[in-house]
């Protein structure tokens, strides 16, 4: 059985276009300073739609929509000048190293690696830097609990994590006295709309928040998958005082994949971090 390896946060973004660095999580906040494209800055923390970023000693929030996207090479793999097998080469990304993608032209992305740009051929990429084939995904799709077992699938701890973006659901499990997995919940959730995609991957709980939000609205009992995604409940106005969209088992969200209020809270106070989470 492959390991697979835990990602860390990525501490880098780039900028894909002149961007507004703002004093609060809000497209009319103050604007501190235009970051021009093309430029690293910092990330403190991330959220569904906002990053809190520094820039030149100076810290605000920056729109999602305007940075970079983290993903890894799965595999040793060639940086390369322009979008095509035949270009010269730039350097060689390493298996399991970290990308930022600028852009995606056809079948290659345009990446800065270790502060060089270039293209690499996306299939080389992945969400959690493991490829695509590592799992036997056979039975994800119509038996979560047999896809796991046999799988063997390991979690540092008592619990396990499966969402099925086809399906749109969320799989709680607990681990037995013989070591394999029962099914505890099984739950309708909301996934990433086509433009900006759950992520897809192996990935281990790393930190929770009692909520975030702009203002807009604001989610609760959020834990967080990586970077910027979490599960989360359905959505707030900005005060968290009413539910103002709550729609599941849809593909709507930013990247997050939202619950109804209680399986999210469920999730918060039970679900340890380092817990395993499979996304597919």
């Amino acid at each position: 059985m492959k390991e697979y390896q835990r990602q860390e946060q990525s501490s880098y973004k780039y900028t894909i276009a002149n961007t507004n660095l703002r004093k609060e999580k809000s497209t009319s906040s103050y604007i501190i300073t235009v970051i021009p494209a093309g430029s690293k800055v910092q990330v403190n923390d991330a959220e569904e739609d906002w990053y809190e970023v520094t820039y030149n000693g100076q810290t605000g929030y920056v729109y999602s929509d305007y940075l970079s996207q983290t993903k890894y090479a799965w595999t040793d793999v060639t940086l390369r000048s322009f979008p095509s097998a035949e270009s010269k080469p730039v350097t060689v990304v390493p298996l399991k190293s970290m990308v930022q993608v600028l852009s995606v032209n056809g079948d290659w992305s345009n990446v800065i690696y270790d502060n060089q740009r270039g293209y690499i051929f996306s299939y080389f990429l992945s969400d959690d830097g493991n490829p695509p084939e590592g799992y036997d995904f056979k039975y994800f799709y119509t038996d979560m609990t047999r896809f796991v077992n046999e799988n063997q699938i390991k979690s540092p701890t008592i619990n396990l994590i499966t969402t099925n973006l086809e399906n749109k659901l969320t799989y709680i499990f607990e681990k037995n006295d013989s070591g394999t997995w029962d099914l505890l919940y099984k739950w309708s959730c909301t996934v990433g709309k086509p433009s900006t995609p759950t992520i897809k991957g192996t990935f281990y709980v790393s930190g929770r928040k009692p909520y975030f939000g702009s203002d807009t609205y604001r989610v609760k009992y959020a834990t967080r998958i990586r970077g910027s995604y979490y599960y989360h409940s359905i959505l707030f106005n900005s005060a968290g005082t009413e539910i103002i969209d709550d729609r599941l088992g849809m593909a709507l969200s930013h990247g997050c994949i939202r619950l109804d209020v209680k399986n999210a809270q469920w999730i918060y106070d039970n679900v340890l971090d380092k817990t395993t989470i499979i996304i597919n």
